[in-house]
């Protein structure tokens, strides 16, 4: 699957989230952050429901 990467990144930031382990769980935002703007990515992370409140917050969606 090419969203590998984007799809770790962002089920371990919301892990950590639920964990209140806010400082990884922004790490990770970054991480998916950056899979999210390679292009075969893009249209993917853009259709996804489940962004948690770091992701609102920091303007991603």
């Amino acid at each position: 699957m090419k969203n590998m990467k984007y799809l770790k990144a962002a089920l371990l930031a919301k892990a950590l989230e639920s964990d209140r382990e806010f400082a990884e769980a922004i790490v990770q935002w970054g991480k998916a952050a950056k899979q999210a703007k390679s292009p075969h990515n893009m249209e993917w992370a853009l259709t996804r429901k489940d962004y948690c409140k770091s992701c609102l917050r920091n303007g991603w969606r």
